[in-house]
């Protein structure tokens, strides 16, 4: 409004002084002033019709102008934003410390709040003086007592690194408590470690329920707790919870092998009959057989949930097998596993047979029924589960590299072999921690939670052990460290248990993101 009221005003003062003009310098008569008023008239419209279109021009490219400057200073901003999200690998990469107090961005989307820290904290407890403590809680007792060895199994490995290739001089050292796979006695156990072990970080604590209950605790103190023995799909939350992070594959991801596999395998709408343990690890695989039900896969036609302390499960088999469904899920763990092997076998039933991944321990779970394993693969109801590493103790790999030094720290620092593979799972566990807190010392400022969060946050580690991919984490960008695995059925070969692939490997690195809720 204001530039078109500018355009009348100049348009009519030039009128009016031509007009003006006119009359003035003419004295000839009433005829010559009329043609002279007409003819100010017309030059004045033409004036006004130039001002207009020049004004308009003007406007026109003002308003360009405008746009350009906005579309450049979008630009920009994007590019700052952009710069800023990678500002902690920048500072690390430049030599520049990162800061250990207020807001520090590790990874994209990942934050810590140091504020929000408690008053005592420090980034470098546990690391003071010549050792690295490492916490853990795990289940050395009850139906799950199996897994208790992964905690020895880490330590060998630490033994193994302290003496030929130690991190910043330090010693690693693990701390372990017994919860029975009950998470109250995690809960305790972590407190109890938090006030009186001197804990840097803790790592690979096992099972859904116990990481569950544990990672409040450990998030409100700054400590870091890492590597998660559970595929509990939540723990790929680094804006939530950045302290924090997962370990092997998303149970979700493992549920959408199995749904493919099924439909490859079997057929659309085959038919599921599931055992699912009764708590947060278990209901994500019913989650998963609903999923894929709900897209039109399959016809889940019996389910049965189980409590993880039970003492077996025989009255939920007795329920599933008299579904004679097309395809049977075993959606727990440990102990239960094989007493679902021996509760098929002993059936009528002939399903196609998949079980959770965390029973690939073919010499705790199958060795105790491995006439019944190799019978139900002889009779086309062989056991499949999703793999991701190389097994120790399977007889494909005992020429590999990677095995025969898992063999050789294992006898030489805990005398034991692979005749219980959860030493071995240790051993590779341990290999993960020494990788990320090596990185961690090597960032400008030394090893620090903080820096240890950063090299976490930012890993990427290819470990001989794995059938293919490779272990990674980029903050918000990709949030889960596991995301490959191979289809494969246990089978018995020259009385020797072993897992034969069923197709390639599936990999879904830098796919899944982060947890979304």
């Amino acid at each position: 409004m204001r530039s078109r009221a500018w355009k009348r005003s100049v348009a009519g003062v030039m009128a009016a002084g031509l007009l003006i003009a006119a009359c003035g310098s003419d004295d000839s008569g009433s005829s010559d002033t009329t043609d002279a008023a007409t003819e100010a008239s017309e030059v004045a419209s033409s004036v006004e019709e130039a001002v207009t279109s020049e004004a308009e021009a003007v406007t026109s490219e003002a308003e360009a102008v405008t746009s350009e400057a906005e579309e450049a200073v979008t630009s920009e901003a994007e590019t700052v934003t952009s710069e800023a999200e990678t500002a902690s690998t920048d500072t690390a990469a430049s030599g520049e410390a990162l800061p250990l107090e207020g807001q520090v961005e590790v990874a994209a989307g990942t934050t810590l709040d140091l504020d929000a820290c408690p008053d005592d904290w420090d980034a470098t407890q546990g690391v003071e003086g010549d050792e690295i403590r490492i916490g853990q809680s795990l289940p050395q007792s009850g139906q799950l007592a199996a897994f208790g060895a992964i905690g020895e199994g880490m330590q060998f490995v630490f033994d193994s690194i302290n003496d030929t290739d130690p991190i910043d001089g330090k010693k690693l050292v693990l701390v372990t408590r017994d919860d029975g796979y009950e998470a109250g006695k995690a809960v305790a156990n972590v407190e109890e470690m938090l006030d009186t072990d001197d804990i840097f970080a803790f790592a690979h604590m096992i099972g859904t329920p116990i990481n569950f209950a544990t990672r409040d605790i450990t998030g409100a103190a700054c400590v870091p707790q890492l590597f998660n023995s559970s595929g509990f799909p939540n723990w790929g939350d680094p804006v939530n919870y950045p302290w924090n992070t997962g370990n092997i594959l998303a149970y979700s991801t493992e549920s959408d092998i199995w749904c493919q596999d099924i439909v490859d395998s079997v057929g659309e709408g085959a038919t599921v009959a599931a055992l699912i343990m009764n708590n947060d690890f278990g209901l994500t695989y019913k989650a998963g057989l609903e999923r894929c039900e709900s897209d039109g896969n399959i016809e889940i036609v019996g389910m049965e949930l189980h409590d993880p302390a039970a003492p077996d499960v025989t009255n939920e088999m007795t329920t599933l097998s008299a579904t004679d469904a097309d395809v049977f899920v075993a959606g727990t763990t440990a102990a239960f596993c094989p007493q679902t092997v021996a509760a098929v076998a002993g059936s009528e039933w002939r399903p196609t047979y998949y079980m959770s991944y965390t029973c690939n321990n073919l010499a705790s779970f199958f060795a105790p029924v491995q006439d019944l394993a190799g019978q139900l693969a002889d009779e086309g109801s062989g056991v499949r589960m999703t793999n991701g590493i190389k097994v120790c103790g399977d007889p494909v790999y005992a020429d590999d590299p990677y095995i025969q030094e898992v063999e050789q720290v294992l006898d030489e620092y805990g005398g034991v072999t692979c005749a219980d593979g959860s030493y071995s799972t240790g051993y590779l566990y341990g290999l993960m921690v020494a990788d990320v807190v090596r990185k961690a010392a090597a960032l400008p400022g030394g090893l620090n939670r903080v820096n240890l969060m950063n090299a976490m946050w930012n890993w990427e580690y290819t470990p001989g052990a794995l059938l293919g991919g490779t272990l990674k984490l980029d903050g918000v960008n990709d949030a889960y460290v596991t995301e490959a695995a191979q289809v494969q059925e246990v089978v018995v070969t020259d009385g020797n248990l072993s897992f034969n692939p069923l197709g390639d490997v599936v990999d879904f690195e830098g796919q899944t993101g982060s947890f979304q809720g």
